[in-house]
């Protein structure tokens, strides 16, 4: 058999530059887009809770709770008069002071003069992306803050609050199951309706107590928008129960939200579904010292930016209009 004779190394040598000019041809002519491609994530603490910005940098946060008490009763039928009386009730205040703590928060990114020139050929700013990166990682933290809390320090967040009521959702007639894929519309609109009512009355159902929002998992709430109720199947369980809630039938909004952090968090991993209400008079948290920047330093041919903020733990002004139902 006839072989191929060998290439020579000359004619070797200038096929790999030929190849090499062809690459460097192809670099020439690719298009780059403008938008630089950064991960896809959500922080949603915005939209679940209210936050109060100011204060500066302080050492905790205190707030005074007053109770009222008279010898008149509580129904006030002591303070009945009659003739001849001269007991008359006295009313009483009870304060009692609580106290939550604060975080500091702080990041800063470094860049060399070299990296800060190279920056430039690729017509992007290297500062702006690093310092978006870091109001990005900062945002992460206060969603962490406000769901969950720190393990690390001690803090829970608007999901796992030890101090809030909690109770397992009720079964299914039908297949003793409470999970929400098992039930129908209706025993759907029971749970949410029996959440509302027990926030209501564990506060003398007054007007400002009645929950306006309502966190789920995703998964459930991608099943109650995706079926549907009544002979014409135009309508989704979600807005079958918007319509039919306790809080609506009062005149109030009612918001249904899905929640990442609501899957697993309640006791032995079972999924839970959170009713509060979404005003900065019943829980919030503060920023006392929003994410800003510091002076920028220079150090070994390096610029050294850092970045500093407050935060406090979720505050709990009414712990009593909050409430879980786990394993929906």
């Amino acid at each position: 058999m006839n072989k191929f004779p060998k290439t020579p190394m000359l004619a070797k040598d200038s096929r790999i530059r030929a190849n090499d000019g062809l690459a460097f041809l192809e670099k020439e002519l690719e298009k780059v887009d403008s938008k630089l491609l950064e991960p896809l994530d959500a922080t949603l603490w915005p939209r679940d809770m209210p936050v109060k910005t100011g204060g500066g940098f302080i050492e905790n946060i205190a707030a005074i709770a007053v109770e009222y008490a008279s010898t008149g009763g509580a129904e006030g039928d002591g303070n009945l008069m009659f003739d001849n009386a001269n007991d008359i009730p006295v009313m009483q205040a009870n304060f009692d002071k609580t106290i939550w703590r604060v975080f500091n928060w702080a990041e800063y990114w470094t860049l060399s003069y070299i990296q800060k020139e190279k920056f430039k050929k690729l017509a992007r700013n290297a500062e702006d992306i690093l310092t978006k990166g870091i109001h990005k990682h900062f945002d992460q933290f206060c969603d962490t803050n406000v769901y969950k809390g720190f393990t690390k320090v001690g803090t829970t967040g608007l999901l796992n609050n030890a101090n809030i009521t909690r109770a397992d959702a009720a079964n299914n007639a039908a297949n003793t199951s409470s999970a929400w894929e098992d039930k129908s519309a209706d025993e759907i609109l029971a749970d949410v309706n029996d959440i509302l009512s027990k926030v209501w009355a564990a506060n003398e159902m007054a007007e400002d107590a009645l929950p306006n929002h309502i966190l789920i998992p995703v998964e459930q709430f991608g099943s109650i928008v995706t079926r549907k109720v009544g002979t014409t199947g135009d309508k989704s369980i979600l807005t079958y129960i918007l319509e039919n809630n306790i809080t609506t039938q009062q005149g109030k909004k009612l918001v249904i939200s899905p929640c990442k952090y609501c899957k697993g968090i309640g006791t032995n991993s079972a999924d839970r579904m959170v009713a509060y209400i979404n005003k900065a008079e019943m829980v919030e948290f503060e920023m006392t010292a929003p994410l800003h920047r510091w002076e920028t330093e220079r150090v070994n041919l390096s610029y050294k930016t850092p970045f500093v903020a407050q935060i406090s733990e979720v505050k709990f002004k009414y712990p009593t209009t909050v409430r879980y139902v786990d394993g929906i």
